[in-house]
């Protein structure tokens, strides 16, 4: 057994829906106060939930501008700030965690922003040919139960050893903004087979074709933002690489899931708790209120 090690996270993405803000601020740094009134940011609730889960090296890949602000948070920026940090040391504390979570973090470089298909493809030497999460870099995984989502995810991982996809169910009116994955159930609860995925398709076309057996109507599976990938994806990564051009469009992972679809049985997990996107201003509002008033 393969388990997965190593999670990859796409924040290259230039953040136009959070524009003007993201011209100085990289939308994984995008800050949350949590109940105790601690500040954090996106990718520190992020890489605690993919640590929390097990994995133990995370793939964060950034443009090449925004490599120097991840990298300073990170570091903490000890030249400016070390006279505070020896006077205060709930600061020093602060700056000590920043230094045991860049133990963890790898910066990948995405030159050209070509896409999440191409983001994942250009982690390939942080992954080094073995299995992977993959997790959204705008979405922040709640817990509803004594398992997290990406601990629900990873342990059904471990157990098939086969592509892994976590969902959950939206509406046929929106569709249209999501990839559409339609499964049949297996003997497990929430546990579905998968039999195809669609990026974006119509209301008549998903209507048609892409319904779940057991989902209540006018319901359909998409993306929670986990995917649990085996080795194989870098095999498929690549003939996807060599064929690829911009000109073409954009290099969704989808182009992947459904290569390895054609190879191995692939599954759809739908899992118990939240996922707060926070790529617009609506969503971010809405993520930061949900975080701030959490009884956990």
């Amino acid at each position: 057994m393969r388990r997965i090690r190593k999670a990859i996270v796409p924040m290259a993405g230039l953040g136009t829906r959070l524009y003007p803000i993201s011209i100085v601020l990289p939308k994984g740094l995008m800050p949350f106060v949590l109940p105790n009134g601690r500040l954090t940011t996106g990718l520190q609730l992020i890489a605690g939930a993919l640590l929390e889960a097990g994995i133990e090296q995370i793939g964060v890949v950034v443009a090449p501008e925004q490599e120097p602000t991840y990298r300073r948070f990170l570091e903490g920026d000890f030249a400016r700030y070390g006279d505070a940090l020896q006077r205060k040391p709930e600061l020093h504390t602060l700056y000590e965690e920043l230094q045991q979570l860049k133990a963890h973090i790898t910066l990948v470089m995405q030159h050209q922003p070509y896409g999440f298909g191409h983001a994942v493809w250009c982690a390939r030497e942080f992954a080094q040919g073995e299995p992977v999460l993959v997790m959204l870099g705008d979405h922040l995984p709640l817990a509803t139960s004594m398992e997290s989502p990406v601990q629900q995810a990873i342990r059904m991982y471990d157990q098939l050893q086969t592509p892994l996809y976590a969902v959950y169910q939206v509406p046929l009116q929106v569709v249209e903004r999501y990839g559409i994955l339609q499964g049949e159930p297996t003997e497990h609860a929430h546990l579905y087979r998968l039999l195809q995925v669609v990026e974006k398709p119509d209301r008549a076309f998903a209507l048609e074709a892409l319904r779940t057996p057991g989902l209540p109507e006018g319901q359909f599976f998409t993306h929670f933002g986990i995917y649990c990938l085996p080795a194989d994806l870098w095999t498929v990564q690549e003939e996807i690489a060599c064929a690829y051009q911009p000109s073409q469009g954009e290099w969704y992972l989808v182009d992947a899931q459904q290569r390895l679809l054609q190879r191995m049985p692939a599954y759809l997990l739908e899992v118990e708790g939240r996922m707060l996107d926070f790529g617009t201003p609506e969503e971010y509002a809405a993520a930061f209120c949900t975080l701030a008033t959490s009884k956990d």
